[in-house]
């Protein structure tokens, strides 16, 4: 391999271990260009959950061709080939005449491409992760040296693509923290570094997400109850683990073994009441106790967190994050 070759393999590993994925596709498919000299590059990785292909990366291809690069291609009789031999293949190095095939005579020909190139990318396990397409206007465009980098740089290439890796995100989650990333489709990914969410798993924690998600909400922050005391929770929107334009939703949560302002339960649920606008009339008979339980609640939560009124209490409250999550 030439010294300069050797350089864009060196360079173009590196990139794909970025922590975002999509960013890191598209640098690979640039820093490879003078080397395969492809007028359109795609990277796509298997989804095995959805059990489809999902475009990490494209340049040039249009949406339905590269559409059709993904699941069609590889259900594909006349490229049974790639997919069988593990390594990166050219229009010409497939059996028979390739270009009186349907993808080609559909797909790729009319797109004006007379070339190409694929690599069927898969894990140290053997486990398929996606497949790397190149296609050239001028017949004869691949080269053995690209084909060649293309087979060395494959492995970083499955390892980038496989969704089972555990996902990273830019966030900076607090060493002691539990983190869980959740897509648009209510997934679970988990965060390298980090036990999962247990929030996730609760009860109602589904219906805040959807009503989150379809929130102008970027971030939000607050308490939720567990089995075992409090979770002090923030959410955040972020990008989405397959490089999709809806955003995924980052879970982070630090257990608690008390209230804050040591507050009790009873007093923290006055708290969330009175945030809600509630009179303590409306509190008392919504709890079904005495006007002067609540009064009594009330002012042990002024005293305890060291506010003059309600509206301060309240607004102290919402300044610190700490009423439930889902108000």
């Amino acid at each position: 391999m030439k010294p300069s070759h050797t350089r864009v393999l060196a360079e173009a590993a590196y990139a794909a271990g970025a922590r975002d994925r999509h960013e890191a596709a598209m640098t690979v498919l640039r820093l490879l260009e003078p080397v395969t000299h492809h007028d359109a590059g795609a990277l796509l990785l298997w989804d095995p959950a959805a059990r489809a292909h999902r475009v990490l990366a494209a340049v040039t291809y249009g949406d339905e061709t590269v559409a059709a690069l993904g699941d069609r291609y590889a259900a594909s009789a006349e490229n049974r080939p790639v997919r069988e031999r593990h390594l990166p293949m050219r229009i010409d190095d497939m059996p028979g005449d390739y270009r009186l095939s349907p993808m080609y005579r559909e797909v790729l020909g009319p797109a004006g491409f007379q070339d190409g190139m694929t690599a069927c990318l898969s894990s140290g396990g053997g486990v398929y992760t996606g497949m790397l397409h190149f296609s050239a206007a001028a017949r004869g465009a691949f080269r053995d040296d690209a084909a060649e980098l293309l087979e060395a740089l494959a492995p970083a290439l499955a390892q980038m693509c496989d969704v089972a890796r555990r996902q990273t995100t830019r966030c900076a989650i607090p060493a002691e923290a539990n983190a869980t990333l959740i897509d648009h489709t209510g997934r679970a990914w988990a965060v390298e570094s980090c036990a999962p969410a247990r929030a996730p798993t609760q009860p109602g924690f589904t219906g805040f997400l959807h009503r989150f998600m379809a929130s102008p909400q970027v971030a939000a922050t607050g308490l939720r109850a567990s089995s075992e005391g409090w979770l002090a929770l923030q959410v955040l929107k972020v990008a989405d683990p397959l490089g999709r334009p809806e955003p995924a939703v980052l879970v982070q949560e630090l257990p608690t073994a008390s209230l804050p302002h040591s507050l009790s339960p009873r007093e923290y649920d006055i708290l969330n009441g009175m945030a809600a606008g509630f009179s303590n009339q409306q509190l008392a008979s919504q709890r079904d106790v005495a006007l002067r339980t609540v009064t009594t609640h009330v002012e042990r939560i002024l005293h305890k967190m060291g506010q003059p009124s309600r509206a301060g209490a309240v607004a102290s409250a919402l300044r610190e994050g700490i009423l439930y999550l889902d108000r």
